[in-house]
């Protein structure tokens, strides 16, 4: 599961599962990263001080943390065929190319604590620097996202230079939510008490319409409450401290996690099969999955949940294509790769 605001999810739809085949990544079985203490079944004649549901960041972290610092047993379970969970990367068989399964993982954090833990794995691979940028496509001109000074200058046809011309305009543009206390009631009031009508009209709301299939106003105010604006030039994504990306990917991180003698993995396994047993072997279980999947038995609602399509396109196929002979007017099409 994603981060979204509460009530409104975003996941991966049933049929998601077997785009690794099509991907060229985990298809035709288990994903194991030569792990061998990974399986396809629960082994029924063993017990578990612990059992962690999906094996993704919480799950894995669970995990390493019961192996090595209380030296307890665990197994670690996921319904997908691959550990890592939404993070899951794999090297597409055609190009070579490392592709994010699930959409692009960005790891950014303030915590000295969490960046110290990511690098204290020997075995792992070695992280890398890395300040994510976005541009946005409006009104024919690529602008950065977050809305930074440049951002404004480029779309509004002005000449902001500093901080605090930048915090003038927004406090001109900013319009005060109406809900008592100055509260606001929905996405669209808290994004234009944030960067303004102009500036909302132009990035947030269309992306916002795609984003939830809804319109802001009938969103949580919580939505654009996190919409992050630069009063600077600096056009990178995030602005903490720690930025960076594992340089072997991120399903190659996991696996040096899992790689425990006191860890068993089981893959392609639905917990909600074997609860009964699972319960009863082990110790203790650690939920870490879709949370209204767990509630189901008794009998609550079902959240709203948003899907995901995936298109992938191979472009070339070679680093340069040459234009021989016709109807092309370039003469070479060069393609550089990371």
């Amino acid at each position: 599961v994603l981060f979204a605001p509460p009530g409104l999810l975003l996941r991966l739809p049933e049929w998601a599962a077997p785009l690794g085949a099509a991907f060229g990544g985990g298809g035709g079985g288990i994903d194991a990263r030569g792990l061998g203490n990974v399986r396809a079944a629960i082994d029924y004649g063993k017990r578990y001080g612990v059992c962690a549901v999906g094996a993704g960041l919480s799950g894995a972290v669970f995990a390493e943390r019961y192996a090595n610092v209380l030296n307890e047993t665990v197994l670690v379970l996921d319904r997908r065929p691959h550990f890592g969970g939404n993070c899951y990367d794999y090297d597409d068989a055609i190009t070579g190319v490392r592709m994010n399964k699930y959409g692009a993982h960005l790891f950014h954090t303030e915590s000295e604590l969490a960046w110290r833990y990511v690098n204290m794995h020997a075995a792992a691979p070695a992280w890398v620097r890395w300040d994510h940028k976005v541009k946005g496509f409006i009104d024919g001109q690529l602008v950065p996202i977050p809305a930074n000074i440049e951002t404004v200058n480029r779309l509004f046809g002005l000449h902001i230079k500093d901080e605090a011309e930048m915090r003038t305009w927004l406090e001109e543009n900013q319009v005060p939510c109406p809900g008592p206390g100055g509260r606001c009631e929905d996405a669209e009031q808290m994004a234009k008490s944030r960067v303004g009508e102009a500036l909302f009209e132009a990035i947030f709301r269309h992306y916002t319409r795609k984003q939830w299939a809804k319109e802001p106003r009938e969103l949580d105010a919580l939505v654009t409450a996190r919409i992050p604006v630069r009063g600077s030039f600096d056009e990178r994504y995030f602005s903490d401290r720690y930025q960076a990306l594992p340089s072997e990917g991120y399903t190659a991180w996991f696996a040096a996690l899992l790689d425990h003698p006191n860890i068993d993995v089981a893959l392609g396994v639905d917990y909600f099969e074997h609860r009964a047993h699972l319960d009863a072997a082990c110790g203790k279980v650690i939920y870490t999955g879709p949370i209204d999947r767990y509630f189901a038995g008794a009998g609550l609602e079902e959240l709203e949940y948003r899907g995901i399509d995936f298109v992938v396109e191979r472009h070339l196929g070679a680093g340069t294509v040459p234009a021989q002979p016709k109807p092309h007017p370039w003469t070479l099409n060069p393609e550089p790769q990371p």
